[in-house]
């Protein structure tokens, strides 16, 4: 038994001073050579295959590449949103010197688009206007479901180098991310008499890498005897990696004859539903 026990003991400081002349040993030279290699084969890779090259056209597009990837990519989310049902809540008001809403217009209705583009309304809920001291006309409700809504209208946008001048303005910073300007007019001076075809002015943010827009701000003209606020429309809501409108604002006094109103808008868009179907739009005699 006390052999046994001499021989275990034996064995088990073999087994240290092996492990503690291990530790104290310098990296042998097969690891050294199996770095070496390793090291030299990274290098290698890094020499045969280079970081993919990025056109400087994307990282810094011209202002003429800016314009027509926004014209483009606008059609194309134009003509996605087609395919979609959407809910749109409209609350319009006058405020008083104090600051209290002296009067009320509120809206709530579906929107569908026809294959052209041309948005047909379910009204939900619409009360009688409280409204005084202006009155509320078809052109405005009109640009809430065109310029307000889309900026450019649809068909001015399958036209536009016929229809607007879009110029590049500068690169800014929104929301963190950088996003491109640009300066939207009509190319002929809305005529104040035909109030029924309406245009965008004013300017349109896009971002720098999608050239989606991301918010547009400006006033539809032709005004005629009629007075239009300066709004803002934001596209914060993500369907399908498109950014789609949700919101329109506005807090403006408008300059009548002899009065002036301060006017608000405040506008929700929500609840986008695609739907398979298509919708034509049908001209029935009476």
């Amino acid at each position: 038994m006390k052999h046994e026990l001499f021989f275990l003991k034996s064995a088990l400081t073999l087994l240290a001073l092996a492990g503690s002349l291990h530790a104290q040993q310098p990296q042998s030279s097969y690891n050294s050579a199996t770095r070496a290699l390793a090291d030299s084969y990274a290098i290698t890779r890094l020499v045969e295959e280079p970081p993919p090259f990025i056109p400087s056209s994307f990282l810094h597009p011209s202002p003429a590449n800016i314009v027509s990837n926004f014209t483009a990519t606008e059609k194309k989310f134009r003509d996605i949103l087609l395919h979609f049902s959407f809910k749109r809540d409209v609350t319009l008001q006058t405020i008083g010197p104090d600051g209290n809403v002296t009067g009320e217009y509120v809206r709530n209705s579906v929107f569908v688009l026809s294959d052209s583009g041309q948005r047909m309304e379910q009204v939900l809920y619409h009360p009688r206007s409280t409204i005084t001291e202006m009155k509320i006309t078809k052109e405005d409700v009109q640009d809430l479901a065109g310029s307000q809504l889309f900026g450019l209208e649809t068909e001015k946008l399958a036209a536009a180098d016929l229809s607007y001048d879009l110029v590049y303005v500068g690169a800014e910073t929104i929301n963190g991310r950088k996003a491109y300007q640009l300066a939207v007019s009509p190319k002929q001076e809305p005529n104040p008499h035909d109030m029924r075809t309406r245009f965008f002015v004013g300017k349109i943010w896009i971002d720098a890498l999608t050239f989606q827009t991301i918010k547009l701000r400006g006033i539809t003209e032709p005004h005629g005897k009629q007075r239009f606020p300066l709004f803002e429309t934001t596209r914060e809501l993500r369907v399908e990696n498109q950014l789609f409108p949700s919101a329109t604002t506005a807090d403006d006094v408008l300059h009548f004859s002899g009065k002036d109103v301060r006017y608000r808008v405040a506008v929700r868009y929500y609840d986008f539903k695609r739907f398979a179907s298509q919708v034509n739009i049908v001209e029935v005699n009476e």
